[in-house]
C-alpha cells in the first residue's frame, strides 16, 4: 500500500465516520446517551446563568466536571431556545432498568419520547442537543486525525497499518456512540490523542522547545476538560525518556527537566485555577469527594478488588460497544469479533517480543521498522495506565466499569492493536488485510446501528386484525374508553419458581389518549395473592399512550418472572389491567358485551417445583380411573363421625398420561340407591389445581371435606370417591388389571355415624 493509497483511504474512512456518525446521531433519541441530559442541563445552566455551576452534595449533576467543552457547547448554542427542556426529562420510563444486562427492546430506553417535542425539523431543546452533538462529532474526527498522524510517526514506510489503526477507531461502535453525543469525553479523547500525537512526535523526532509548548497547551486544555486526560502523562514522560537526545546522559536529564519544566509551567497557567477553585469550594482540589458523595458514594465493601475483577468483562465489551448506560448490549455472539480481534493483538504483541529477544533477525528487523527504540513500552503505557486507574476507581466505585474510560489512550491502543494483528500477516498482503480489517470494523459498526441501537427505540410494529387473529387468542376486553386488548397468548403454561413467562398482548386504540397509562401482568394466587409481576408502558416502553392514533394496533411480548418463593406446585390466573403509572386507581374494565370486569383474568399458568417430592400414601388403592388417572389412596382423619361433623378426607392422584380435560373430583357419602347422603365435588385442591395441569407421575394430594347431615340416621355408610366430566356428567370408569370396568367409583371405606350423646 502506497503513501498516496493511505492518505485517499483516511479521507474515505473519515468520510464514512462522518456519515456513520449522522446515522447514529438521528437513531439515538435524545438525552438516552449517558449522562446526556445532565451534560445538556450544564451547557445551558452556563448559558442562562453565565457562570460555573457549583455541585450539590445531594445533586448528582455534572457540575463538577472541567468546563471546557460545556462553555464550547454554551457559546455554540446560546441562540437556542430552551423551553422544553423540563417537559422531556420528565417523562422518565419508569420500567426502563428492567433485564439491564440482556440484549432486546424491552423498556432499554430511559425516557417516553414524543416526536412533536424531539423529531426533526429541530428546535428548542432537541436543536441544541442536535447542534452539541455536531460539535462532538466534529471532535471525533480530529481525534482520528491524531490517531493518523500518530501511526505515520510510529510507523513510518507501514500505510497499512496507519489505515488498520484509523480504522479501529473510526468504526468502534461505542467511539461513534460518545462522539455523537453531548458529552465531554468527545473533547477528553482529542485532547488526550493530541497530546500522544506530540509524543509520538517527541519520541521519534526527538525533544523541542516548540514541542514542549504544544504539551504545555495541551495539558493545560487537559486539566480544563476532564481528569482522565492526566492519565497520558506517564506516557508523555515515557516518550521524553526514550527520544533521541544529545549530549549523553546528562544531556537526558538537563532536556527532560527543561521540557518537563515548560509543560507544568503552561499546564498550570492555562489549567491550574480551576484546581484553586475547587479548593476554596469543596476543599479539596478535585472535588473527587463531593463527585462521589453526590453520586451514591464507594461500595459497601471498598475496595472490593473481587467485584473489580468481576467486572471486567463489561468493562471489554462496553469498550466496543453497550449503549445507553450500558442498558443496551450487543448479543453475546457479537462480542465474539472484538474479543478474537483482542486475542489476536495480544497473541501478535507477544510474539514480537518474543522474537525480539530471541534475536531472530527477520522479526527483529522487522520490528525495528515498525517502531523507533522504546516505542513499544512507551505505546503499552498509555492504555496501561488508564487500565490500572480505572480498575482502582471499579475497586471503590460500581458505575466506573465503562470501557469508554480507556478511550483516552486510543491515540496509542489503536497503534498497538494494528501492530499486534499484523503479526500474523504477511508482509506483501498486510494492505489488503489493512482494507479487510476497515471493512469488517465497519460493518460490525453498521450492524450495532441497526441490529442493536435503534431497535429499542423504533416503534412497534402496526398489525392487521387478521395477524392478531392467527397469531393470539382473540379477545374483546375494553379499558377505559380507548384501549382494547384485543388478543393474547403464552409462550408456555409451566414454569418453575424463578423462571418466567412471555405474555404477548396485542393492543387496539379506540381513539387517542391525551395522558400516559401503563399496563400490569399480575400471576394471581389465593387471596388474589400476587407471585408474579410486570409493568410497562405500550410498545415495552416505545409507544406510550400519548403517541397512539385511532386504529393503531400492535402486540407487545412481555416477559412476566415468577417469584422464586412461589408456591409449587399450583395454578395460577394471568391478570391484565391499566393505570397511570404511581397511582393505584385502575382503568375500568369492561367485557365484550359492555358488563363491568372487576378482575381481567385471562388465563392459567402452573408453577411447578423442578422435581416433584415423594410422598407417602397412607391407605393405598391404586385404582387406574379410565387409564388416565390413578387414585393411588387416601387419608382420613377419623371413621366415626356424629352428626352434624365434618369429615376431612385427602385424596392421592397420579396422572397417567396428560389429561386432557378438567375433571371434577367427588367424595360421596354414598347411599345404597338414589342421591348421595353428604358429598363435596369440585375441582382439585378446592378448584385452584385443575387436572389439565398435572404432570405425568406427579402425586398430587387434595384435601376435601364432608359435612354429615345432622338428621342423618346412625349407621355405617360407604366413603366413595372418582371423577367425571362437569360439562357431560360422564365419569371415568374403574378399571380392573384386564381392564374391564369395576364401576363408576372407587369405594374408600366406610364410616360409622353415631348417635349423638355417645
Amino acid at each position: 500500500m502506497s503513501e498516496r493509497m493511505a492518505r485517499g483511504l483516511l479521507a474515505l474512512i473519515v468520510l464514512l465516520y462522518l456519515v456513520l456518525g449522522a446515522a447514529y446521531s438521528v437513531v439515538n433519541p435524545i438525552f438516552e446517551s449517558p449522562d446526556e441530559s445532565l451534560n445538556y442541563a450544564n451547557v445551558r445552566f452556563m448559558v442562562d446563568e453565565r457562570r460555573l455551576p457549583v455541585l450539590a452534595p445531594d445533586e448528582p449533576t455534572k457540575a463538577h466536571h472541567p468546563p471546557l467543552y460545556y462553555v464550547l457547547g454554551a457559546l455554540l448554542t446560546w441562540w437556542v431556545p430552551d423551553e422544553n427542556f423540563a417537559a422531556i426529562v420528565e417523562r422518565v420510563n419508569p420500567f426502563w432498568i428492567y433485564e439491564v444486562s440482556e440484549p432486546g427492546v424491552d423498556n432499554k430506553n430511559l425516557y417516553l419520547h414524543d416526536p412533536a417535542l424531539e423529531g426533526f425539523p429541530y428546535r428548542d431543546v432537541a436543536l441544541g442537543v442536535h447542534v452539541v452533538r455536531w460539535f462532538s462529532m466534529v471532535l471525533g474526527a480530529g481525534t482520528l486525525l491524531c490517531v493518523y498522524g500518530i501511526s505515520r510517526e510510529l510507523f513510518a514506510r507501514q500505510p497499512a497499518l496507519v489505515v488498520s489503526s484509523t480504522a479501529l477507531v473510526a468504526f468502534n461502535p461505542m467511539f461513534v456512540y460518545i462522539s455523537t453525543s453531548v458529552h465531554d469525553d468527545a473533547l477528553a479523547n482529542l485532547v488526550a490523542a493530541s497530546m500522544l500525537y506530540v509524543a509520538a512526535r517527541l519520541l521519534v523526532r526527538g525533544p523541542t522547545i516548540r514541542r514542549a509548548v504544544w504539551l504545555g497547551l495541551l495539558s493545560g486544555l487537559a486539566l480544563l476538560t476532564k481528569l482522565t486526560c492526566l492519565l497520558i502523562l506517564p506516557t508523555v514522560g515515557l516518550s521524553l525518556l526514550y527520544s533521541p537526545q544529545t549530549g549523553g546522559e546528562r544531556g537526558r536529564w538537563r532536556n527532560a527537566a527543561r521540557i518537563g519544566g515548560t509543560i507544568a509551567c503552561l499546564a498550570l497557567i492555562i489549567g491550574g485555577w480551576w484546581f484553586v477553585r475547587n479548593q476554596v469550594l469543596y476543599g479539596e482540589p478535585t472535588s473527587m469527594e463531593r463527585q462521589i458523595e453526590a453520586w451514591g458514594g464507594t461500595r459497601e465493601d471498598a475496595p472490593s478488588l473481587s467485584a473489580a475483577a468481576r467486572e471486567l468483562g463489561f468493562l471489554h465489551d462496553s469498550f466496543w460497544g453497550a449503549f445507553g448506560y450500558g442498558q443496551i448490549p450487543m448479543p453475546a455472539w457479537a462480542y465474539a469479533f472484538p474479543r478474537l480481534l483482542g486475542l489476536l493483538t495480544l497473541g501478535g504483541l507477544l510474539l514480537l517480543w518474543v522474537h525480539d529477544r530471541s534475536g531472530q533477525q527477520g522479526q527483529s528487523a522487522k520490528r525495528v521498522r515498525y517502531l523507533p527504540p522504546g516505542g513499544f513500552l512507551t505505546l503499552l503505557s498509555a492504555p496501561l495506565v488508564a487500565f490500572v486507574v480505572v480498575f482502582i476507581r471499579m475497586a471503590f466505585i460500581d458505575t466506573a466499569n465503562f470501557g469508554r474510560y480507556l478511550f483516552v489512550s486510543l491515540g496509542f491502543l489503536a497503534p498497538l492493536y494494528a501492530l499486534g494483528l499484523d503479526q500474523w500477516v504477511r508482509q506483501e498482503r498486510a494492505g489488503w488485510a489493512s482494507c479487510g480489517l476497515a471493512a469488517t470494523t465497519l460493518a460490525f459498526s453498521v450492524y450495532a446501528l441497526f441490529g442493536v441501537l435503534s431497535p429499542p427505540y423504533r416503534p412497534p410494529r402496526m398489525v392487521s386484525v387478521q395477524e392478531v387473529r392467527a397469531g393470539t387468542n382473540p379477545t374483546d376486553l375494553r379499558f377505559g374508553r380507548a384501549i382494547r386488548l384485543v388478543g393474547y397468548g403464552l409462550d408456555s403454561r409451566r414454569v418453575h419458581p424463578g423462571g418466567e413467562i412471555l405474555t404477548k398482548l396485542c393492543w387496539e386504540a379506540l381513539e387517542p389518549v391525551e395522558e400516559e397509562y401503563a399496563y400490569f401482568v399480575h400471576f394471581l394466587g389465593p387471596e388474589e395473592a400476587i407471585v408474579g409481576a410486570r409493568s410497562s408502558h405500550p410498545g415495552l416502553g416505545r409507544y406510550p399512550t400519548s403517541r397512539w392514533a385511532k386504529g393503531d394496533r400492535f402486540c407487545d411480548a412481555l416477559e412476566v418472572p415468577v417469584d422464586e418463593w412461589a408456591p409449587a406446585p399450583a395454578v395460577y390466573d394471568v391478570e391484565v389491567g391499566w393505570h397511570k403509572p404511581g397511582e393505584d386507581q385502575r382503568l375500568p374494565a369492561y367485557a365484550a358485551d359492555g358488563s363491568s370486569l372487576e378482575l381481567v383474568l385471562l388465563d392459567r399458568i402452573k408453577v411447578a417445583p423442578e422435581t416433584y417430592p415423594a410422598v407417602a400414601v397412607p391407605s393405598r388403592l391404586d385404582a387406574d380411573l379410565g387409564g388416565k388417572i390413578t387414585l393411588l389412596g387416601y387419608a382420613a382423619d377419623g371413621l366415626q363421625a356424629m352428626p352434624g361433623d365434618r369429615l376431612s378426607v385427602t385424596l392421592y392422584w397420579q396422572a397417567q398420561a396428560p389429561p386432557p380435560a378438567d375433571y371434577t373430583v367427588f367424595l360421596h357419602l354414598a347411599a345404597s340407591d338414589g342421591p348421595p347422603y353428604a358429598q363435596d365435588d369440585g375441582q382439585p385442591r378446592y378448584g385452584r389445581y385443575p387436572t389439565s395441569f398435572w404432570d405425568v407421575g406427579e402425586v398430587v394430594s387434595d384435601p376435601r371435606s364432608i359435612h354429615i347431615p345432622a338428621d342423618l340416621p346412625p349407621g355405617s355408610y360407604p366413603l366413595v370417591a372418582g371423577m367425571y366430566l362437569l360439562q357431560t356428567g360422564e365419569r371415568l370408569q374403574w378399571l380392573g388389571t384386564d381392564g374391564s370396568s369395576r364401576g363408576d367409583f372407587v369405594p374408600l371405606t366406610t364410616v360409622a355415624v353415631e348417635p349423638e350423646g355417645l
